[in-house]
């Protein structure tokens, strides 16, 4: 009993003591409020400003009338509070923690470069723009928004300093290329893509129009979608661009091209928030093309027995028919519409924060029967357990639809199957079954088959997940964990009925007698992609002394992706109705690939700062990779970096120069990063195909050898940078000056026959992009009612290829043009044949009319210009001779021992990009224009060459109105059984425009009616447009356009695709 009574008080006494202990914490941590309000300049109020206390995770935002409020478990004493906000400078303010409610206003100064932005690098512990040594472009995400984009990356155009975007045709999913700093490598120069950590693939398959007949041996290059337009703008709280090899060298051997990294919207703490957005969008074609109105054509009737349709090929025949003119555009072409809405929840407490959204998006096609619908759904949520341990997650899934048609580089397109007919068929004629009809004799496809009968779908289902673990264990040590996985299935179909009429075999009709084991086409093909991406990293702070601090990081990687390509495909369809692979009569050989590979990585990163003035970084990674053999596997890369801000030295101050100028830096940056795109999966090994052969198995190589020893493309890059704010930031200049140099380029060389192959994939030759970036923002007017900002960015890049295995590499293409490779030349530059000019000069164009200015030029007898022939002397200057006497009707002919000569004709590479931009406030209604120019570039107009021959383009007509001689487009001569042409049709310098032009790229018109009742907030409509004005001396659509989509060689080819369209958009957004 004593032990029992003993025990008891014992525990009395244990109870008492912890009661006291917990009064007492509460009393030395009592509650606390703290409040007030920030402002920039004018008094004006800052909604979504950041403050925390410094030091702990606790933290909160300011509400649309800049006033925020927080409630603190904290002892007595001194604290730090730390208020940020985009595009002002980060500021900080004592508060000494008493008891009861604190106030502490704070007025933001502007940061027009946004030096005190926390940008991401790779590692666990982002960096300020103040500390980098190199450049990284951020771009918030309500910037990306006033254009009306169908992607994240066309949001992207003209805002970030050194990137060329180039949307590659106008199909409601679009393409997008990516040029950071020029071309990185000849395979891909796409960037890597970064979602949340997440290593996403934006790659672009073919998954439907997946027949490749038609290509034969051509490149065609990367067409179709690109997966970035699974990723919805609304989710985006920033961009990130890291142009550099310095800033992306983290990454390793996937940055070779610069990384885009995107950072999605999360939680704050605070009540619900609820945004909601609603957008009409109209899309209509900018301008239709003028088309032959000649009343007649050459030869007989367009349709029936007798039918010639060809006529302008066929100059011998001068007997003329009446006829009458269409204009196809008409009918392919459609008023699109389309409509965008998202609705997004945020908010939650100090520990948990949460954001989900929603999404529906569709865009129909300016190309009648095609359009694309997306939805979307995602969910980022924030929970901090305790001061050391903190987590994340996030989930998008994605599901999107697309009704497509061929793309252009089949003659069975929409814009192609116009382009290759003259415009004199009555296209939407049918018999008195109901069924299209034959146009010509020559058996193309009728373009009203192509939009009414023939069907392409293409659907996608994708998650895009990530998970992430902070742990702070002791004090200045971060230890960050992520998960990533990117995962998703692409299907697509492609259904033509068997053909009513006369198609050729080669576009899968049945030919004149319509035979039914080749009429019509059916194919399915499936896509899987699974990524998944492990990162570690660990940050130490260390003070080393009053004036020096450290910051240690470390990391490891792995990364792993698999992906499956399957395709099957079949012609002679007699079933139509059931639009399967089952009912036809002809099965075609299909597609089995398969692939996939394996990365880890570890880096180093040392960060030392001197006050806040100089900053030093170096960093080493080391990459594993299962693309290469053991002796090529693993790779260093180095990065060094160091930055100087003069402006907040001792000595700036005392020459009083910090009165007007706020911000002078000079920046020098070195980076290594390497490329993993230049070869596949299995490109190291010979592979065998087999096939039946005289009762046995046959086994039969590519033509391209395998190399075990072929290693990745390593670039080396220095950058100098230099960054200035005058006038309270009102006025600021940054400039960046880049030398990379890309080696260990992968190409094809070529090797002996007897060998047994003829080429051979080997590390050879170099790549060379030189350049700089500009980038200037003002307000040169700043009231309390009115503010105008303007900003500008200029890109100037020079790219050539250097120490080749070969001094020129030709490429076939579909829309033919003559691309190629030449040592100490810019990347896939034209390379063809050529006018002569009396003075061996170049040629000039009149732009209204495309014909050639024969001021110049070398005529024959009968005034047609002549082609270049002569003695292929060197790969750049061929000797070019003069036509003798003779040929038929004394039209003269080559001269004996001479050929066609070829030069560099045209060069896709820009001169320079530039940018200017126009901000105008007044009270609540803003405005933003975006004017975007590109100087330079030329394109090889393959459809403009094409209208011409087959008669529907203008100067067809003036052949058939007699204005020009016949023949003038296209004819041959012969003499001593050789040919040669003698009309311009053949000369592949008359396809080569100038594709320079000025367009305004986005027009933002918005009102902020402000708060309706108490149920609706911040309530604003909007007005945008997209691509509203073009200026250029370009002969067709639109010079923005690349037949050969995400290619890297083959740039600047209008070919059958679809062209961009004007767009407008109306919308209203509110909260509640």
């Amino acid at each position: 009993m004593k032990q029992v009574e003993l025990l008891k008080r014992s525990l009395t006494k244990f109870v008492l003591l912890l009661l006291s202990f917990i009064l007492l914490s509460a009393f030395a941590q009592a509650q606390v409020i703290i409040n007030g309000k920030v402002t920039g300049k004018g008094n004006a109020a800052v909604a979504n400003a950041s403050v925390v206390v410094k030091g702990t995770a606790t933290g909160t935002t300011t509400d649309t009338d800049g006033n925020y409020s927080l409630a603190v478990n904290l002892k007595p004493g001194k604290y730090t509070l730390e208020f940020s906000g985009v595009g002002f400078k980060t500021k900080s303010e004592t508060v000494t923690i008493t008891s009861g409610a604190v106030t502490v206003n704070v007025m933001l100064d502007d940061d027009a470069l946004g030096l005190d932005e926390v940008i991401i690098t790779g590692t666990s512990q982002g960096t300020t723009k103040k500390q980098a040594g190199s450049f990284v472009a951020t771009v918030k995400g309500r910037d990306l928004l006033k254009g009306s984009p169908t992607n994240a990356i066309q949001a992207l155009q003209g805002k970030t300093p050194g990137a060329q975007i180039t949307q590659n045709n106008g199909d409601p999913a679009g393409s997008i290329s990516v040029r950071l700093r020029g071309i990185s490598s000849l395979s891909s120069s796409e960037p890597l893509y970064i979602i949340d950590g997440v290593i996403i693939n934006n790659s672009t398959t073919r998954v439907t129009n997946t027949q490749n007949n038609y290509d034969g041996q051509n490149s065609v290059g990367t067409v179709g979608q690109n997966r970035i337009v699974d990723i919805n703008p609304n989710d985006i709280e920033s961009i990130e661009v890291l142009n550099g090899a310095a800033a992306a060298a983290i990454y390793g051997s996937r940055a070779n091209a610069g990384v885009v990294q995107i950072i999605t919207k999360r939680g704050k703490a605070g009540a619900p928030n609820i945004n909601f957005s609603s957008s009409v969008i109209f899309s209509r074609l900018r301008e239709k093309l003028e088309v032959n109105q000649a009343p007649t054509k050459f030869g007989g009737p367009t349709d029936g027995p007798g039918a010639l349709t060809q006529d302008i090929l066929l100059p011998n025949i001068t007997n003329t028919t009446n006829v009458t003119r269409y204009d196809y555009q008409d009918y392919i072409f459609q008023p699109a519409t389309g409509t965008d809405n998202n609705i997004s929840v945020s908010g939650g407490t100090d520990k948990t924060k949460y954001f989900f959204s929603g999404s529906y998006f569709y865009n129909q096609g300016i190309i009648r029967n095609t359009d694309f619908q997306r939805f979307s759904f995602r969910t980022n949520i924030d929970q901090t357990f305790n001061r050391w341990i903190s987590a994340r997650i996030g989930i998008n899934y994605i599901n999107s639809n697309a009704n497509e048609k061929p793309d252009g580089n089949t003659f069975y397109s929409p814009m192609n199957s116009v382009t290759i007919l003259g415009n004199f068929h009555n296209i939407q004629q049918r018999d008195a079954f109901g069924n299209i009809q034959a146009v010509g004799e020559r058996g193309r496809v009728n373009p009203v088959s192509v939009i009414e009968d023939l069907k392409q779908k293409n659907t996608t289902s994708r998650v895009i997940s990530n998970f992430g673990l902070k742990l702070k264990p002791i004090e200045n040590l971060t230890i960050d964990y992520t998960l990533g996985i990117d995962n998703y299935s692409q299907n697509g179909t492609t259904f033509m009925p068997p053909f009513a009429y006369n198609v050729t075999t080669g576009s899968f009709g049945g030919g004149i007698t319509l035979d039914p084991t080749q009429n019509g086409y059916a194919s399915a093909a499936n896509s899987k992609f699974f990524g998944i991406n492990h990162d570690i990293n660990a940050t130490y702070n260390a003070k080393l002394t009053k004036d020096w601090s450290s910051v240690t990081q470390v990391g490891y990687s792995a990364q792993y992706e698999n992906q499956t390509y399957l395709m099957a495909q079949a012609r002679g369809i007699l079933l139509p109705f059931t639009q399967t692979l089952t009912s036809a009569g002809t099965i075609l050989p299909g597609v089995d690939s398969r692939g996939e590979l394996s990365i880890s990585g570890i880096f180093l990163q040392q960060n030392f700062k001197f006050k806040n003035q100089l900053f030093i970084t170096g960093a080493i990674r080391r990459d594993g990779s299962s693309l290469f053999s053991g002796s090529q596997r693993n790779q260093n890369y180095f990065k060094a970096s160091g930055s100087y801000i003069l402006s907040e030295t001792d000595f700036w101050e005392k020459l009083n120069l910090s009165k007007f100028w706020d911000l002078a830096k000079v920046r020098f940056a070195y980076g290594e990063s390497g490329n993993l795109t230049g070869i596949g999966a299995t490109d190291r090994f010979n592979l065998y195909t087999s096939s039946a052969f005289v009762g046995r198995t046959a086994y039969a190589s590519s033509s391209l050898a395998a190399n075990p020893n072929v290693g990745p493309e390593r670039q080396r890059e220095v950058e100098y940078g230099l960054d200035l704010a005058f006038l309270n930031s009102r006025i600021a200049f940054s400039m960046n000056i880049y030398n990379k140099r890309v080696s260990q380029l992968s190409i094809s060389r070529v090797v002996a026959p007897t060998s047994g192959f003829s080429t051979l994939l080997d590390n050879v030759g170099n790549l060379e992009n030189k350049g700089f970036e500009l980038m200037l923002t003002g307000v040169p007017v700043r009231t309390k009612d009115f503010n105008w900002t303007i900003s500008g960015i200029f890109n100037r890049n020079r790219n050539k290829l250097l120490n080749s295995s070969q001094p020129i590499i030709l490429f076939a293409t579909n829309g033919g043009a003559p691309v190629a490779l030449i040592e100490g030349q810019p990347i896939g530059v034209f390379y063809g044949t050529f006018f002569q000019t009396s003075d061996g000069g170049s040629y000039t164009k009149n732009t209204n009319t495309g014909l050639p200015n024969h001021t110049g030029l070398v005529l024959s007898p009968a005034g047609i210009p002549r082609t270049a022939y002569g003695i292929q002397s060197s790969i750049l200057n061929p000797t070019v001779v003069n036509f003798v006497p003779g040929g038929p009707a004394g039209q003269g002919l080559p001269a004996p021992g001479t050929a066609l000569v070829r030069k560099i004709i045209g060069d896709p590479n820009p001169d320079y990009t530039a940018t200017l931009i126009n901000e105008f406030t007044y009270k609540k209604l803003s405005l933003r224009i975006q004017i975007d120019a590109i100087k330079g570039n030329e394109v090889f107009n393959a459809d403009f060459r094409t209208r011409q021959g087959v008669g529907n383009g203008k100067i067809a007509e003036l052949e058939h109105r007699g204005l020009l001689p016949r023949g003038y487009i296209s004819a041959f001569s012969t003499a001593s059984s050789v040919t040669w042409p003698t009309g311009i049709y053949a000369i592949e310098e008359w396809r080569i425009d100038d594709g320079s032009n000025v367009r305004v790229r986005e027009l933002s018109l918005s009102y902020n009616i402000g708060n309706i009742g108490k149920a609706i907030r911040d309530l604003t409509v909007n007005f945008s447009g997209r691509n509203l004005f073009v200026w250029t001396k370009y002969i067709g659509y639109d010079p923005e356009v690349n037949a050969a989509g995400q290619s890297t060689l083959l740039r600047g080819i209008d070919f059958g695709s679809t062209p961009i369209p004007r767009t407008f958009s109306f919308g209203v957004q509110a909260k509640f």
